[in-house]
């Protein structure tokens, strides 16, 4: 009983330091922006819903709440600073000419846009005697992340396509939140985040 209490104790002083050292230093500003559609088709809702789900997981901070560790910069903010940037382009706006500057806009430290790039599904008839249906698949996942305090930008992309029979693991959905795992893991989207010990960067330095 003694040992649960003092691990209590110890685990709510350790709280309240982690809190006093949170309330130390400025917020690490994300703006993160809704999925990108560039594809001639669409994903349904859900899908879409699925796939910013999982950009959400890999920038979560537990207990931010408490922690304030991060300021997630509103959505409609976002997208204003996306219409700025973009009128004030010539030419065809490249996502990742646009990160930089949006990140100067809306003064944030973090721009993460993902963008969907390529997502085709139908099916044809087999040429074989049983004429099984054959499935036709194609996604393409692309993450732009810009750290503004290191000045560095981080482009990945994947792709993936599907030719057979008709499976669960060849629909172009499948495809897609398979490339969009890939593409978290290769920009390793959750290193970015500050650790609570890193040091707060003034707006001078950045």
């Amino acid at each position: 009983m003694r040992k649960v209490a003092a691990v209590c104790c110890f685990l709510f002083v350790l709280l309240l330091s982690v809190t006093a050292l949170a309330a130390e230093r400025q917020p690490q500003r994300i703006a993160q922006f809704p999925l990108v559609i560039e594809s001639w088709q669409q994903p349904s809702s859900d899908v879409q819903d699925e796939l910013e789900t999982k950009i959400d997981r890999a920038l979560h901070v537990p207990l931010n709440d408490t922690l304030k560790a991060v300021e997630y910069i509103p959505e409609k903010d976002c997208l204003a600073a996306w219409d700025e940037v973009e009128s004030g382009l010539t030419g065809k706006a490249r996502i990742k000419d646009m990160a930089k500057p949006i990140a100067e806009k809306l003064n944030a430290d973090l721009v993460v846009i993902p963008v969907v790039a390529g997502y085709e599904q139908y099916t044809t008839m087999s040429w074989y005697w049983d004429h099984d249906m054959i499935l036709h698949s194609y996604a393409e996942i692309q993450l732009v992340v810009y750290d503004r305090t290191t000045d560095k930008l981080v482009y990945k992309k994947s792709s993936d396509f599907y030719d057979d029979e008709c499976s669960t693991t060849g629909t172009a959905s499948y495809l897609a939140r398979s490339c969009m795992d890939n593409v978290i893991r290769d920009a390793n989207l959750h290193g970015f985040l500050w650790s609570l010990d890193r040091n707060t960067f003034s707006k001078d330095t950045k």
